[in-house]
């Protein structure tokens, strides 16, 4: 006899067990992949490829966008102001 279990109002009943193998198996596609990592040729911190570094902010050897600590400069001399 199989042991049946309610869930939200159905019955459902249990398989087979899945094997160890099987489970390993299934699981093989789970894996973390690990990101190329190269290094910025402005500042050389390390970034991803075909990424923006996000110490300095260039790409490709042009300023993209002010960093964070650009844009506390920039405030500070404009509370000065």
């Amino acid at each position: 006899m199989a042991l049946e279990v309610a869930i939200r109002g159905k019955l459902w009943q249990f398989q087979k067990k899945t094997s160890y193998s099987r489970q390993r198996m299934r699981r093989s596609h789970d894996h973390i992949e690990i990101h190329p990592v190269g290094t910025c040729k402005n500042c050389g911190k390390n970034r991803f490829p075909h990424h923006m570094c996000l110490e300095c902010g260039y790409y490709k050897g042009r300023k993209v966008i002010t960093t964070k600590a650009e844009f506390r400069v920039l405030k500070k001399k404009k509370e000065e102001d």
